[in-house]
């Protein structure tokens, strides 16, 4: 199978293949037998010195011979061990799965032609701006130099992105997440918006069902803290007369795209690659 790689869990990737077999080709011998098949025409004179005697002088002998022969060659390739050839033994022992009915928690499985659509692009965004240095050096008044970007990356060392993937075959929806590192998450230039365009394949180990408002994080956490400490603060001061509107309670900007769709439940899929098919014409 040929494929090209969007995004990959390496380490993961890497202790899977381990188990399925601890050897990594580092070079390849062909052997090469190359054989060979002639005719030859052959004269020579031949002298015989008794018959010198009676002055009959030189005889020549003419005749045509035959032969085969072989050689053996032996080419040495030095093999070169990717991520894609890593990868490749664990796609080739994943399971193709149109359906999840019969599939158990914990299996490898693949998942083709998935559309995949992001679902807390907003917050995201925000997450972004911190992890890449945007308020980098920022100060509070009366913060005591707290380092507020040393604080929100610590906040956000568990943050991921959280997609919704489609499949026309399956009865219900998939989720899948990848972590937000402060490097490049994506592999060969790929970025978080390419996924969203055409179809991909998933290979992961499959979680069961759940509802996309258990994808929680420290970042999260934190948020729901707020809220509730701004609505407590907020029922022991009712007769404030100015009021800030992040404390009017009942008002919150949810998570996900989905966390609307109360009740509904995914299938969850503990993300180890996400690929391309590449198909070459015969």
């Amino acid at each position: 199978m040929i494929f090209s790689i969007y995004y990959i869990n390496f380490p993961k990737v890497y202790e899977i293949k381990m188990m399925l077999s601890n050897k990594v080709l580092s070079e390849e011998q062909v052997e090469k037998q190359k054989g060979f098949e002639g005719e030859a025409f052959l004269k020579t004179k031949l002298g015989f010195g008794i018959l010198d005697l009676f002055k009959i002088g030189d005889i020549e002998a003419n005749g045509n011979i035959k032969g085969s022969g072989s050689k053996k060659v032996l080419e040495t390739f030095e093999v070169k061990t990717t991520k894609s050839i890593i990868l490749n033994e664990v796609v080739e022992k994943s399971k193709v799965i149109t359906k999840f009915e019969d599939i158990n928690e914990g299996e490898l499985i693949r998942v083709d032609n998935v559309n995949l659509s992001l679902e807390n692009e907003a917050e995201l965004r925000i997450v972004k701006m911190f992890t890449n240095g945007s308020f980098k050096g920022m100060t509070v008044p009366g913060a005591n130099g707290l380092d507020f970007t040393n604080l929100f990356n610590s906040m956000f060392k568990d943050y991921a992105y959280k997609m919704k993937g489609t499949v026309k075959s399956l009865d219900n929806e998939i989720l899948v997440k990848i972590p937000v590192t402060f490097e490049s998450e994506f592999e060969s230039s790929y970025c978080v918006d390419d996924l969203f365009i055409g179809k991909v394949s998933l290979i992961g180990l499959y979680k069961g069902k759940i509802n996309i408002d258990q994808l929680r994080n420290s970042f999260e956490f934190y948020k729901d803290l707020g809220e509730l400490t701004n609505a407590q603060s907020l029922a022991s001061h009712p007769d404030d007369e100015i009021q800030d509107s992040q404390y009017i309670s009942g008002i919150s900007t949810p998570y996900f795209v989905s966390s609307n769709d109360v009740g509904k439940e995914y299938y969850y899929i503990d993300l180890l690659a996400i690929i391309q098919n590449v198909n070459i014409p015969d």
